[in-house]
């Protein structure tokens, strides 16, 4: 169960008006699209027609509640 994503940035990169969109993969098939903007992070799976939403206080929030350091 490979999980893919493609995405290297050397430098700070400022999120203005346009989303950054992140395709993650597992085993070749699309898992989902996370979505990162000012207000908030987005995560839209597979072929869903939904997407479900944080802000980053939630996202910080529910990091630290649920979340582990990198190994």
């Amino acid at each position: 169960m490979a999980h893919s994503i493609g995405l290297k940035i050397d430098h700070e990169l400022p999120v203005s008006n346009v989303d950054i969109k992140i395709v993650v993969t597992r085993d070749g098939e699309r898992l989902g699209v996370v979505k990162v903007s000012r207000g908030s992070i987005d995560w839209k799976p597979g072929k869903a027609k939904r997407t479900w939403s944080l802000t980053w206080q939630q996202f910080d929030d529910l990091m630290r509640e649920f979340g582990h350091p990198p190994r």
